[in-house]
């Protein structure tokens, strides 16, 4: 129930286990599967063979309470648990090998495994993960050596005889190991399409993997989407295991493709360099909660997997966001343009020009809200004292990017379709200098506006 539950999700044997909480299963009998449909979906199918009554098998209606979908199974032989919260979605009959059955198939929604004969006591948690998809060289690996024998002894002979089980080399897994604060991490890939693990030294708090979940998925330039959890100690042997079922948006994520922003490499654009990440995942790591990255990185891949139009207004309101922050944690306005005393003097002057023309007193309100709007910067402005705060100069392509966030924010016609698309992904490029440049001591950023990546200059 370790490493192999993931790699193997549909070799679990529920044979070994008994049904001792039945949910919303017919009987506690039936051939149980465990598995994960092509949607990610975490499923059980139950097959068994079909009486009278089960053709007339109807679920109960109405509000149900949550504990009453829980299944639980217990091991013939050992102190091992299984629970889950299995939902029925579909029930059906039909005729195999000559015989009336039945195919029931629920969603799960959690799956929980637990082990009170686990002699040795945990010493690591590895996490399962989807959405792997970088195929830059790994630093490290991993290699698997399996080996089960049975013995013969004749006792008071010499005599000895072995046969071999297994005896197998599992292929090499590409890894990287490193530190943030006094905690090891190793990121794995597991060669299984586009799957992989994070495997901590000790039993990490759940905010602490999230963290470093997400600023995983930010370097490598694709959403890890979580799928659950294991306790085991050195011989991989767990005391407690964790799945969970995706959400729709997390399977949304799953489609996104990978861009890098920002090369894991001086040398070579395939190839991460420990030095270079480890010192990305640390800078990241210090500021995240001063920068709010957990809402920046949500609505980054909101951003990513939207249409070109609606992902233009979803940057622009995440570099306004950095600009915001930027300003209160170095305590610097761009709001207004006069001091509050001067501008008062200016506003009751202008107030007085108003009382000489012949207006009603609606159109005069109009107009006093406007001049209480005149002592402020436009979005232009900002962008600009922003920019020479941080040293950033934007290319003229880059202006008239985010001109285009204005326009689709306020619904202005888009003409040239073509030209929108390129100026969003000038947008999120744009985003990744602005946050790079802020929070690490990075000097490039990645490219793809050309169709391939290019390393430039901040």
């Amino acid at each position: 129930m370790s490493v192999s539950i993931w790699e193997n999700i549909d070799h679990l044997n529920f044979k070994e286990y008994e049904c001792i909480k039945k949910g919303f299963l017919r009987n506690n009998h039936g051939e149980i599967s465990f598995f994960r449909d092509k949607e990610s979906r975490l499923l059980l199918k139950v097959v068994g063979e079909a009486t009278v009554k089960d053709f007339n098998f109807n679920d109960r209606e109405g509000e149900i309470p949550r504990e009453e979908f829980q299944l639980e199974f217990k091991h013939h032989y050992f102190e091992q648990k299984i629970l889950m919260l299995a939902i029925p979605e579909s029930r059906k009959i039909n005729q195999i090998h000559g015989k009336n059955s039945y195919i029931d198939i629920y969603v799960v929604d959690e799956f929980e495994f637990t082990d009170n004969d686990c002699s040795i006591e945990a010493e690591y948690l590895i996490e399962f993960l989807d959405g792997l998809k970088i195929d830059h060289i790994f630093p490290h690996s991993m290699e698997i050596n399996e080996t089960h024998e049975k013995r013969y002894e004749l006792l008071g002979e010499n005599l000895e005889l072995i046969e071999k089980i297994i005896n197998k080399n599992s292929f090499t897994k590409n890894g990287i190991r490193i530190k943030i604060e006094d905690d090891e991490v190793y990121i794995i890939k597991l060669g299984i399409g586009n799957r992989g693990l994070i495997l901590y030294r000790k039993n990490l708090e759940l905010f602490k993997r999230d963290k470093i979940r997400k600023i995983i998925s930010y370097i490598f330039g694709c959403p890890l989407v979580f799928y659950g959890y294991t306790l085991v100690n050195k011989y991989m042997t767990p005391s407690y295991s964790y799945l969970r079922n995706i959400h729709d948006n997390e399977r949304g994520q799953l489609a996104i493709n990978v861009q890098v922003p920002t090369p894991l490499s001086l040398s070579a654009l395939n190839i991460i360099e420990v030095d270079i990440f480890e010192n990305l995942m640390q800078e990241l790591y210090v500021k995240y909660e001063e920068y709010d990255l957990s809402n920046i990185f949500f609505t980054y891949w909101v951003a990513v997997n939207s249409n070109s139009i609606t992902a233009a207004v979803h940057y622009g309101a995440l570099i306004e966001k950095l600009q915001a922050t930027y300003m209160k944690i170095h305590e610097v306005s761009y709001s207004k343009i006069l001091d509050k005393s001067i501008f008062k003097k200016m506003r009751e002057r202008l107030q007085q020009q108003l009382d000489e023309f012949e207006l009603t007193s609606k159109q005069k309100k109009i107009f006093l809200d406007k001049i209480g709007n005149l002592n402020t910067y436009s979005q232009k402005d900002k962008m600009d004292f922003f920019c020479n705060d941080i040293s950033l100069s934007l290319s003229n392509i880059e202006k008239t990017a985010w001109q285009q966030r204005n326009d689709a924010a306020h619904g202005n016609a888009i003409t040239d379709v073509n030209q929108a698309w390129k100026n969003t992904l000038v947008l999120r490029e744009l985003f990744n200098k602005f946050l790079l440049k802020l929070i690490t001591s990075n000097k490039y950023y990645l490219s793809y506006l050309d169709g391939k990546p290019e390393i430039k200059a901040l």
